[in-house]
């Protein structure tokens, strides 16, 4: 059971299932998408995710589960890149409707205007997004490392410089 995060991710569902019936729930397989209608709160973006991996998720019936007709003409990861986009966010924002919760239902998602280059153009789009996304990875870990390892060679410097300073006098 996955809940989606406005950090367009499925997360583990915070909903308590104990005795819950899974017959109304719907399936998200793999490469398919799933969307929260209801905008309001969300810290302006929409609550969207991708099932990027090789299982099928079960998730809530008040979601919008959707999936791309023909792969050969518009990739999954093509559009996951295309709604993670703070344009999307906004455009979804702007065309919610209602007063005390507002909504952007499946007609309105359906109205959307998605830019579909060659499949090739895609591949590389996706591509270069891939790497991009795998490299800041590994820089913010490469940061909390340095992070970690800095105090211990900072120490070790002044004990070094304290070392050759002490040294130097003794030799005057």
């Amino acid at each position: 059971m996955k809940g989606i995060s406005i950090e367009k991710r499925f997360i583990e569902t915070k909903a308590d299932m104990v005795g819950v019936s899974l017959r109304p729930y719907y399936l998200v397989n793999p490469d398919a998408f799933a969307y929260v209608t209801v905008t309001s709160r969300n810290g302006e973006k929409i609550s969207l995710a991708h099932n990027n991996s090789d299982d099928t998720y079960i998730c809530s019936s008040s979601y919008v589960v959707f999936k791309s007709k023909d792969t050969e003409k518009l990739i999954p990861s093509y559009l996951r890149i295309f709604f993670s986009r703070p344009e999307f966010d906004r455009y979804a924002r702007f065309h919610s409707w209602g007063s005390a919760r507002e909504t952007f239902n499946w007609d309105d998602m359906c109205e959307v205007k998605i830019p579909i280059p060659d499949i090739g153009v895609q591949r590389s789009i996706v591509n270069i997004y891939n790497a991009y996304i795998e490299r800041r990875d590994i820089n913010d870990k490469m940061k909390a490392q340095i992070k970690d390892i800095c105090p211990i060679l900072i120490k070790g410097s002044l004990e070094e410089a304290s070392a050759e300073n002490s040294q130097s006098v003794a030799k005057i």
